[in-house]
């Protein structure tokens, strides 16, 4: 009940307004989900059903859109949208961010988007992150948040080698029971080659 109150509102709040220019910080996919609902007159279910997508998975969309462009509206100086030549002063960032930025010559939205995050030097952790959260509010996620972390990869790759260390132990294990298996097998055939033939005692 209260998710299609939210999207009445949602309706009501773009109601009359004439859709305008896709923004470039929302993907074509989004935005025709966005313009479907609330100037295309269709319901989360039909959007859904078209898209392949759930109910709840279309009313996601509609909701981060809609931050998305609170988000641009708010940030942007003088009221304008942030865009990729804008200023970083234009970003939601403390002081010290902005300094951090200005130190490793990022003047612009791009500049900082195609900052090498995945180091540490120039940047603390903490204002990683909020130069990130920044970024990703104004409608510009930095490709660095679609990568695995330094750490997570190093942990990945000590728990890879643990696992090829007991998988050769393993097989090294396995292997040496078959050669003893092979061995008994081995000898059990002597036995018999070499044994009396058909139960006769040879003279």
């Amino acid at each position: 009940m209260a998710r299609g109150a939210n999207l009445k509102r949602l309706r009501v709040k773009y109601a009359g307004k004439q859709p305008f220019t896709k923004p470039a910080f929302i993907d074509a996919h989004r935005w025709a989900i966005f313009t479907a609902y609330c100037h295309g007159g269709l319901t989360s279910k039909e959007i859904g059903e078209s898209a392949g997508l759930s109910p709840s998975r279309v009313c996601q969309v509609l909701y981060e859109v809609d931050a998305r462009l609170e988000s641009a509206r708010s940030a942007g100086a003088d009221g304008k949208p942030i865009s990729l030549d804008s200023p970083i002063e234009d970003l939601a960032l403390s002081s010290r961010a902005r300094n951090a930025l200005r130190s490793l010559g990022c003047d612009s939205v791009q500049d900082a988007l195609r900052l090498d995050l995945s180091g540490s030097r120039g940047i603390g952790r903490k204002t990683k992150g909020e130069v990130l959260a920044a970024l990703e509010s104004s409608g510009f996620p930095h490709p660095r948040l679609d990568e695995p972390s330094q750490s997570v990869i190093r942990s990945l790759d000590r728990s890879l080698e643990r696992m090829h260390g007991r998988i050769s132990a393993a097989l090294g294990a396995i292997t040496k029971e078959i050669a003893q298996v092979q061995k008994r097998l081995r000898k059990g055939v002597d036995v018999r080659d070499g044994g009396p033939a058909g139960g006769v005692t040879p003279l």
